[in-house]
């Protein structure tokens, strides 16, 4: 659902046009006329958790305090398998915008962050224990990743979502 086009899709509303989450994914039909059932909404928060996920988990982009001060930039990789190999995500902060933007090439990671003055963002990055911490300007990253055995995710060392019950990475 998260990639296909046809609906329904997250990506269906896109190509029709959308710039908000819908309330229902055929509020729009294929052929641009407006759904004539009920609950019609073309700005609706329902699916919002979902998007919600995308940006924090997804593209790797959260808050870490109150008013995107300081930032977390800790996207889930996938492996493969999995489909997604880059994300882009950006938010208006009251200090500017904060976009990260990563890509993975084979067994490489990319990763972009840019940061407006004020903010300050620690940076995880695949295979190290603590995160890099980054003030103002446009940060890259560049970094071999491990490969990993039977992960739908590729851990990030220091991470305890990717720690299993003896307390070691998978």
């Amino acid at each position: 659902m998260l990639l296909q086009r046809e609906c329904p899709s997250w990506l269906y509303a896109v190509a029709m046009g959308a710039t908000t989450i819908w309330e229902r994914w055929d509020s729009m039909l294929p052929d641009g006329a407006i759904n004539p059932g009920s609950m019609t909404s073309f700005n609706h928060y329902a699916y919002g958790a979902v998007a919600d996920w995308m940006h924090r988990a997804l593209g790797g982009l959260s808050p870490a305090e109150p008013g995107y001060r300081r930032v977390t930039v800790r996207p889930m990789l996938s492996s493969a398998g999995v489909p997604v190999a880059s994300a882009q995500v950006g938010h208006r902060s009251p200090y500017g915008d904060i976009e990260c933007d990563w890509q993975i090439d084979g067994d490489v990671l990319r990763l972009a962050v840019t940061l407006p003055y004020g903010v300050t963002a620690d940076v995880w990055l695949p295979g190290e224990v603590a995160p890099r911490i980054v003030g103002i300007g446009t940060h890259r990253f560049t970094t071999a990743l491990a490969p990993t055995r039977g992960s739908r995710q590729s851990p990030i060392s220091g991470d305890p979502r990717s720690r299993g019950r003896n307390g070691r990475t998978s």
